[in-house]
């Protein structure tokens, strides 16, 4: 199953229960299909999706399990998901922006990322850097400016990639030049997650000040 997907999928049962119980969950469900996470397809999605009904029965409330159904058997419908969204983005060239408030927020900026980098022909490794990017990104929005914007942005000529920019109206990140030689030891973890995004892309920028936080980045594809 692409990773895309597989978050898809995380992403819902984690609004159900703890992200703990979600991985157990959907990993055993679907190793009891005889399937495997790294190798199943969207077409296997409706068995998977109907097994996981029975598999959560003992980690969601009863009156909560028409929704999550509900919200699984959405991602039958490609058109109404962000695979579209992000297929429809790539194709044209598209910038979308995303408002990152709680944490639902920051794992759908996440799967919007893997997503769109899957349609613009990246690699597992490539999506997987601009995912986990993204996610530290948007936790830090949420922890320390009370949220933010991310937008993603698509380039295909001269160069494929993906850019994303994450801002926010915060206070700013103090000591950012040690914060970035990776010097700098916060009692909070602040500015950790911004040392890992850095590492990982191959274009980086921060812009930070009293008044807000600029991050731009590019993942090469």
């Amino acid at each position: 199953m692409s990773g895309g997907l597989v978050w898809a999928l995380l992403r819902v049962l984690q609004q159900f229960m703890s992200e703990t119980a979600a991985r157990l969950v959907l990993r055993g469900t679907v190793e009891s299909l005889r399937l495997s996470l790294n190798t199943a397809t969207s077409a296997d999605l409706p068995r998977i999706i109907e097994a996981l009904e029975p598999a959560t029965r003992h980690f969601v409330d009863p009156s909560r399990r028409p929704q999550m159904m509900a919200q699984l058997r959405a991602q039958l419908a490609p058109s109404a998901g962000p695979e579209s969204a992000a297929t429809s983005a790539a194709a044209e060239g598209r910038a979308t922006a995303y408002l990152v408030r709680t944490e639902a927020d920051a794992s759908h900026a996440r799967l919007a990322a893997w997503m769109l980098c899957e349609s613009l022909g990246g690699r597992g490794y490539e999506c997987q850097k601009v995912a986990t990017a993204v996610s530290e990104l948007a936790r830090n929005q949420i922890s320390y400016a009370g949220g933010g914007t991310i937008q993603l942005a698509p380039q295909l000529a001269p160069k494929r990639l993906l850019r994303v920019s994450a801002e926010d109206s915060g206070q700013g990140i103090p000591d950012l030049e040690r914060v970035l030689s990776g010097t700098y030891k916060s009692k909070t973890g602040m500015g950790l997650g911004l040392l890992g995004v850095k590492r990982l892309a191959d274009r980086f920028d921060v812009r930070t000040g009293p008044k807000g936080t600029q991050v731009d980045f590019e993942v090469w594809l």
